[in-house]
């Protein structure tokens, strides 16, 4: 057994016969890349994948110092969303190789092609999301998140991770080890470990391959190029993402709400007896003019106040967001009520001016509140 800077301390192999097998059959090569060669063989009646070093010439020491760092820390793993580590045995065929169980499922670009549903999409990002918080408080990083290396299994449309050939974990002692080209590689980092930071920038693009167009302050977050403005845990990604669909949800009913309350208002005004009409005089217009601009100018500034404030506070949360949209439609109200007592022969004509912006401005409010919903605050 070898000791080397590559893992820990010697790994340990298996026979095929300390584990109840004759031999491996029908043997197929699944991957021929990176410094690893896959095969999908049967193994007393089951498929199961085996995992080899590549001899390439002058590398294979190297190659097979990898997998054994692999082996040391996918064996350890003990979850549902990775994938199952047999042993590492002593392959005639193959030589030296890691011995997982088979996953039947497809990569996820493949799961986004089949076009699944926004409910899928959001039990995928759940579980990747709890996958990489559980090697993460193992002070583990998997270093090459990308969609090839995340299975979605055939039945149920679950995940597993695979490919720990670039995982870090404090152990070991070689940090610098590379990666394969994916989405995590362009990650900004002046340092040559691997760090959490790696991961979570590699989820960003994933978020944004699986929503698309959606969660971009989030997605903006986790692949920001200052470590101040990225998450710092996976755990914090996961509560940005659970409050994003809250907000998804609390908006609709919110926006509901004033649009009945805009809705009675204007039932109100059709039931009250009819004013008598408004002697027409020359001036009739150029007043009228001059009101709806007025209501015009107010409307305006007010929702810019309330645009300024979603928009430029450095540090928001829905608790925030949601005040600050009902305390505009109280202002606008309180406008539109200044505005009649200024000018009561037009208060017909104003209230329909105002239910106009306000459905507009609203609109406005609401979108911006779903672009950078989920700021976490320093208290939280």
């Amino acid at each position: 057994m070898e000791q080397n800077n590559f893992t820990s301390g010697p790994v340990r192999t298996l026979s095929l016969q300390e584990l109840g097998v004759d031999r491996l059959t029908d043997y197929e090569l699944l991957s021929d890349s990176g410094h690893n060669l896959v095969y999908r063989a049967q193994m007393g009646g089951k498929w199961v994948v085996l995992k080899a070093a590549k001899p390439t010439e002058g590398e294979l020491t190297r190659n097979r110092l990898l997998l054994e760092r692999e082996f040391e820390i996918m064996h350890r793993l003990d979850s549902i969303y990775v994938v199952q580590t047999i042993a590492m045995v002593d392959n005639q065929q193959l030589g030296r190789a890691i011995l997982m169980e088979y996953v039947h499922g497809r990569p996820l670009d493949r799961f986004l092609a089949e076009n699944p549903s926004l409910s899928e999409r959001r039990r995928v990002a759940d579980e990747l999301l709890e996958a990489l918080i559980f090697l993460h408080e193992r002070q583990v990083v998997h270093g090459d998140l990308k969609p090839s290396n995340i299975l979605i299994t055939d039945t149920g449309n679950h995940v597993r991770l695979i490919d720990f050939g670039f995982a870090d974990n404090d152990a070991y002692i070689a940090k610098n080890i590379g990666s394969s080209p994916s989405v995590a590689t362009t990650v900004p980092s002046g340092n040559e470990c691997l760090s959490v930071a790696k991961d979570i920038y590699a989820l960003g693009k994933i978020l944004q391959r699986l929503f698309l167009g959606r969660m971009r302050g989030i997605i903006r977050r986790c692949c920001s190029v200052k470590p101040t403005q990225q998450y710092e845990s996976v755990r914090q990604v996961r509560a940005a993402v659970q409050r994003y669909w809250r907000m998804r949800w609390l908006l609709p009913v919110l926006s509901g709400v004033l649009l009945a309350v805009a809705a009675l208002l204007w039932l109100s005004r059709a039931y009250e007896p009819l004013q008598q009409p408004v002697a027409e005089s020359p001036s009739v217009d150029s007043v009228w003019l001059c009101a709806r601009n007025e209501a015009e100018e107010q409307f305006a500034s007010l929702c810019q106040i309330y645009v300024d404030s979603l928009r430029f506070v450095p540090e928001k949360t829905m608790n925030a967001a949601i005040p600050l949209l009902s305390n505009y439609g109280n202002r606008m109200l309180e406008e539109r009520n200044r505005l009649i007592e200024t000018y009561p022969q037009y208060e017909d004509s104003l209230h329909q001016f105002y239910l106009s912006r306000l459905l507009r401005d609203y609109q406005r409010l609401r979108n911006i509140c779903e672009d950078y919903p989920l700021v976490y605050s320093k208290s939280e």
